[in-house]
């Protein structure tokens, strides 16, 4: 583009006057500030003031909130949490609660499973419960079979026999097995597992024995005997039952435990609680126990046993109990 020509004068006129000087403007000349007038204008350094005559503030200071606020935020805060926590305890609080009540089926579950597995194998008419409903006691087995009744390897009884033969598959023994044969319950001479059988006199009227074979599985069974079985156990189905040693499961209220004993031996009176042997704890926290016997509940040869069993515990929310009941069918054909 084509550049314009200014004159002097009007290029005189754009210029901005000297400092202190306003000719070109037509008014007065001013004259230039002086250092400290321009020392006061300037502003103090940051976290100074000895310009203005105060004391120095730092910047921190400067950008703060006053109590007002803190108290307001204390107090919305306060409120807030008020309100969530309502929404939030009772939640958490029930879900504790639902947990332990949980631990506590499972635990009485799993005992009361224990027990009942026991009774299941249980030799017939074995099983007994003490007066007070605390404790149950049964003979485990651990194998059955039936006895010859017929040719030379028949079983005798009223004389002294120590060896038979097995009608079908053997039998798998252990070292020292006891024999039971037609068992019909305590307190019935010759027909009671748990009498005594330790001198002639006692294996006259017992009708546990004790196997001499060697471990394993046999089809001949020879026996320690010192007195031949009593004549009323020759009774149909004429079977022969290996057996272990009594077990007993026996609450403690007092200490709220449920404990299964074994290797005491057997006893004529049912011990309560057992002495000797082991024992093992399936549950604590029982505040409450029951088991009940009923032999005529189903048939002549079949029982039901009733077990109740009551765990408390207590958690941060509260304390919490549950009860099962579990009902066990017993074989009691001997």
């Amino acid at each position: 583009m084509p550049q314009c020509n200014v004159s002097p004068k009007v290029a005189a006129l754009r210029r901005p006057p000297p400092e202190g000087s306003a000719k070109a403007w037509g008014g007065p000349a001013l004259s230039p500030v002086s250092p400290k007038v321009a020392a006061l204008r300037r502003p103090p350094p940051e976290g100074s003031a000895k310009a203005w005559g105060g004391p120095a503030l730092s910047l921190a200071r400067q950008r703060g909130f006053t109590l007002i606020e803190a108290v307001l935020v204390i107090v919305i805060t306060g409120v807030l949490l008020t309100i969530v926590s309502r929404f939030i305890v009772q939640p958490v609080q029930a879900y504790l609660a639902m947990g332990a009540r949980a631990a506590l089926v499972d635990t009485a579950d799993t005992a009361l499973r224990r027990v009942g597995r026991d009774l299941r194998i249980a030799l017939p008419n074995s099983t007994r419960v003490s007066g007070s409903g605390l404790a149950v006691e049964l003979i485990p087995t651990s194998g059955g079979a039936r006895y010859a009744t017929e040719g030379s390897g028949k079983l005798d009884f009223g004389s002294i026999d120590t060896s038979f033969d097995l009608v079908g598959p053997p039998l798998t023994l252990s070292a020292a097995q006891q024999l039971v044969f037609y068992n019909l319950g305590t307190g019935i001479v010759g027909s009671d597992a748990y009498a005594a059988n330790g001198s002639a006199a006692e294996q006259a009227a017992s009708n546990r024995r004790t196997a001499s074979n060697a471990a394993g599985a046999v089809s001949t069974i020879t026996l320690s005997s010192a007195a031949g079985l009593p004549v009323a156990d020759f009774a149909p189905p004429y079977r022969v039952h290996a057996v272990g040693t009594p077990v007993t499961y026996r609450c403690d209220l007092a200490a709220g435990t449920l404990t299964r004993y074994q290797g005491y031996g057997f006893v004529a009176t049912q011990p309560d609680p057992p002495t000797g042997g082991s024992s093992a704890l399936l549950a604590s926290g029982v505040t409450g126990c029951r088991f009940s016997y009923e032999a005529a509940a189903v048939a002549a040869r079949a029982a039901l046993v009733n077990l109740q069993l009551t765990l408390a515990t207590t958690t941060s929310a509260g304390s919490e109990s549950i009860t099962l009941h579990h009902a066990v069918h017993v074989d009691n054909l001997p």
